[in-house]
């Protein structure tokens, strides 16, 4: 019966493709497969000296650092990103990170951290947002990698203009020491993983991970949804 009442509100107000527009079929979810299927994936995530690995590198220590998506302005994965940050397509975020899970879970690094924390957003923009597209992300990944989830112990404490359109340097500074450690002695000795949606200068990543470097013994390994050019 919930399949029959499904397929007439289907029927009567159809699901449209985010990416394309079409209609979607009963299977389907948000996007259609062949939108899904050619979603440029960033082919080197399993190598260990990627383009994403590159980008830190000088900058803090990371033991494996990857991404599922190559983001372009000009291709489907800007409208993925833009339903997950800005539209309140929370059940996309989550799927999405299932399939990050699917993908990763071949790297030890990540399907054998000890603990998976999502980059937090500030309280207040968390309220204006109504959620965190990074724990959502993080909570679907951890659904088939089987770690633990944290989105408690790492703070961000200060309120920061978006990062849209900022240029390395001032990216950077606009997220020096805006991030706080709880209840640091639980990390000692522990592989974290950290989890954001896209990575463009790295410098949120490095920002978070060198507070976690602070701690004695503790390791950080980082992936994203998608990885600017």
């Amino acid at each position: 019966m919930k399949k029959i009442l499904a397929s007439v509100g289907n029927m009567l107000f159809p699901n449209i493709c985010i990416s394309c527009e079409s209609y979607l079929s009963f299977q389907e979810k948000w996007i259609c497969d062949y939108c899904y299927y050619t979603l440029p994936k960033f082919e080197d995530y399993q190598n260990s000296a990627n383009m994403v690995a590159q980008m830190f590198w000088g900058r803090v220590k990371l033991e494996m650092a990857t991404s599922y998506l190559q983001f372009k302005s000009t291709n489907h994965v800007q409208k993925v990103l833009h339903q997950i940050k800005y539209r309140g397509n929370t059940g996309l975020a989550e799927e999405m990170g299932k399939n990050m899970g699917i993908c990763f879970k071949q790297i030890s690094a990540i399907s054998n951290c000890d603990v998976v924390v999502p980059i937090p957003l500030h309280r207040r923009k968390k309220e204006i947002r109504g959620y965190n597209q990074s724990y959502l992300l993080a909570k679907g990944l951890c659904n088939v990698i089987n770690r633990p989830l944290d989105a408690k112990s790492v703070e961000r404490t200060m309120f920061t203009k978006t990062q849209t359109n900022k240029k390395r340097f001032d990216r950077h500074e606009n997220t020096k020491n805006v991030f706080k450690i709880h209840k640091p002695n639980e990390f000692e000795n522990r592989h974290v993983l950290l989890v954001d949606d896209v990575i463009t200068t790295g410098a949120t990543i490095e920002a978070c991970a060198t507070e976690l470097l602070k701690i004695k013994d503790c390791k950080v390994s980082v992936c994203s949804l998608a990885v600017s050019n």
